[in-house]
C-alpha cells in the first residue's frame, strides 16, 4: 500500500512539474523513486509523463541506482517513435551499444534501428583472435606422396 501511495504521489508530482530541466524537480523525482526503484515504478514514471520521455530518461540514466537497460526498455516501449533520440541520449550517458541494442530487442523493436554503425558496418564481437592463422605448408617431397605439400617441381 505504501508503494502504491508513493507511486501515486510521484505521478502527481511529475504531472505538476512542467519541466524536468530545473534541478529541484529532478531531485524530487529521484527521491520519490527511492534507493532502488523497481521496474514498475520506472514504468509508472514514464506513463505519467509520456510527453517528457526524453527528459525522464536523461534523469534516470544519471541515477546510478537505476538499471539503464530497464530505463531504456520502458522509454522505447512508451515512445517507439522516438527511438533515435532515446538511443542518442543513452549513448551520451555512457550506456554501451550492447545494452541499447538488447533493450530495443526486449522492447520489441528492430535492433538495427538503434545499432550504431561503424566504418566497417555494424559493430560485432571481435572474433579475429579466435581464428587460428593458417599453417605453413611444407616444401619438399613428403616421402614422395605429394599430398599437402608445395612441390618445387
Amino acid at each position: 500500500m505504501i508503494a502504491r501511495a508513493s507511486i501515486l504521489s510521484l505521478a502527481a508530482l511529475l504531472a505538476t512539474t512542467s519541466s524536468f530541466a530545473n534541478e529541484a524537480g529532478a531531485e524530487r523525482l529521484l527521491a520519490e523513486l527511492g534507493v532502488s526503484p523497481t521496474e514498475q515504478q520506472i514504468q509508472s514514471v514514464y506513463q505519467a509523463n509520456s510527453a517528457e520521455v526524453l527528459e525522464v530518461l536523461s534523469l534516470l540514466l544519471k541515477d546510478p541506482t537505476v538499471d539503464p537497460q530497464v530505463a531504456i526498455i520502458e522509454a522505447l516501449t512508451i515512445a517507439p517513435e522516438k527511438t533515435d533520440e532515446i538511443a542518442q541520449i543513452a549513448r551520451e550517458a555512457g550506456v554501451s551499444n550492447e545494452i541499447i541494442t538488447t533493450a530495443a530487442l526486449l522492447a520489441g523493436l528492430d535492433p538495427t534501428q538503434v545499432a550504431e554503425a561503424t566504418a566497417a558496418g555494424i559493430a560485432t564481437a571481435n572474433t579475429a583472435s579466435a581464428i587460428a592463422p593458417p599453417s605453413v605448408l611444407a616444401v619438399g617431397s613428403n616421402g614422395g606422396g605429394g599430398v599437402g605439400v608445395v612441390s618445387p617441381n
